[in-house]
C-alpha cells in the first residue's frame, strides 16, 4: 500500500505484490497523494511496518516537514501503523520544519546515512530511538 505515485509505478508490474494506491490529489513536489480522501482512507487501516520519509529529524521537534497536507498524511500513516521505520539521509538529521507529523516516541527505527551529525544521533538513541545506518 502506497501514496506514492513513483513507488506504486515500480512495484505495479511485479508478480509477487498486490499493490493498492491510496486516493488523493497528488502533490507535484513529491508525486505523493495528499488530501482528506488519503487522510480518511488511511483511518479505516491497520498496517504491520510503514516506511516513512521526512524532512528534517530532531529530538526537539521530531519528525517534520513543511507542507501541512504532507503532515496530515504522515501523521495519519504514523497512526495506522503498528511499526514505524524513518528512512532519511544524514542531512536531515537535526533539521526542524514548521509541520510536525510524529514525535520521536512514534517511530520504531530511524534509517540514515553516516554522514549524520553525531551528536544529534547520540541523542535520539538516548530517547530509545533504534538507529540503522545504511
Amino acid at each position: 500500500m502506497t501514496h506514492s505515485v513513483p513507488i506504486a509505478a515500480r512495484l505495479a508490474g511485479l508478480p509477487q505484490v498486490e499493490l493498492h494506491v491510496l486516493p488523493g490529489r497528488v502533490r507535484t513536489t513529491t508525486l505523493a497523494a495528499v488530501g482528506t480522501e488519503t487522510v480518511q482512507a488511511l483511518g479505516q487501516l491497520r498496517v504491520d511496518v510503514a516506511f516513512v520519509g521526512t524532512n528534517g529529524v530532531s529530538t526537539d521537534h521530531g519528525l517534520s516537514t513543511p507542507d501541512a497536507d504532507e503532515a496530515h498524511v504522515k501523521t495519519a500513516i504514523v497512526g495506522a501503523t503498528r511499526s514505524v521505520v524513518v528512512l532519511a539521509d544524514g542531512s536531515k538529521i537535526g533539521e526542524e520544519h514548521t509541520r510536525r507529523f510524529a514525535a520521536i516516541e512514534d517511530v520504531d527505527t530511524l534509517v540514515t546515512t553516516g554522514d549524520a551529525d553525531h551528536d544529534e544521533l547520540e541523542a535520539l538513541r538516548a530517547s530509545g530511538l533504534e538507529i540503522e545506518l545504511a
